[in-house]
């Protein structure tokens, strides 16, 4: 495991003093999170998207053409997404919105593992893989119901019970406007931010890749912790480049050893 060096601790030292002085302070989260619970990456190199082309099997043209082609896929990626378990970034996040000093988070990731660790205020901008919905009817289905469903219907993927369309979980593909709420929110909270904890995500996706300029603008501060660089480090007042799961609990623990010192 790469070792925490002395630059990275003042940073750390550094991050957790402007998230404990923080009013407004948000996260916003990517697929760099969630790759530490086992989860493959879709867009970054050697991803998914290079062995499944999102053209053919991640979009929602394709998908309404041909909704088994997609389900092929889900089948064979979705053990990884169901099994994983929140680790120790997401459990930092929770614990930073249980002291109070997180307001909400934003993710890009459909896992649901934020709230698995405890985390309450969450907006998922690209949906959740926990959820499924009729295209016709509008109708809810359990993922269990679904699982029932791929046994029996092989040659279509799941239909509706009721209307016989198309099933598909909550996600939004490629093709699909993000959902309005969320994005709303998301935006708003950006606005409203003193402090935007970045972590896992590349800020390469739009439009969710603009929300940290929202913060910006307003002279809010960027804590970005990626294992890779981003287009925003400059503009960032703290950036660690290090595995997430090591740096938030290292955060916590400072922010820990301040509000003693301050007691």
């Amino acid at each position: 495991m790469k070792i925490i060096n002395l630059l990275e601790k003042k940073k750390i030292q550094q991050a957790a003093n402007l998230l404990l002085n923080s009013k407004e302070a948000i996260a916003l989260t990517g697929a760099g999170i969630s790759t530490e619970s086992g989860i493959p990456d879709f867009r970054s190199e050697g991803g998914l998207w290079e062995k499944y082309k999102p053209e053919i099997y991640g979009n929602i043209k394709s998908f309404l053409r041909n909704p088994k082609k997609f389900w092929e896929m889900a089948q064979k990626i979705a053990p990884n997404i169901f099994k994983a378990k929140p680790n120790l970034g997401h459990y930092a996040l929770a614990e930073l919105e249980d002291m109070g000093i997180l307001k909400a988070i934003i993710t890009q990731n459909i896992d649901e593992l934020h709230q698995q660790a405890g985390s309450v205020i969450v907006y998922e901008v690209h949906g959740s893989v926990n959820r499924f919905s009729c295209l016709g009817c509008r109708a809810s289905y359990t993922k269990e119901q679904i699982y029932r469903k791929l046994k029996r219907e092989k040659k279509t993927g799941p239909i509706c019970d009721f209307c016989a369309a198309p099933l598909k979980p909550s996600v939004v593909l490629f093709g699909e406007g993000l959902p309005r709420f969320e994005m709303y929110q998301s935006q708003a909270l950006a606005q409203k931010a003193d402090v935007m904890l970045i972590t896992g995500s590349s800020l390469s996706v739009a439009p969710v890749c603009d929300l940290p300029l929202y913060t910006l603008r307003e002279k809010g501060k960027l804590i970005i912790v990626n294992d890779q660089p981003t287009d925003l480090d400059e503009k960032a007042e703290v950036v660690i480049n290090h595995k997430i799961g090591r740096v938030l609990p290292l955060i916590v623990e400072e922010i820990k050893k301040l509000l003693k010192e301050l007691k």
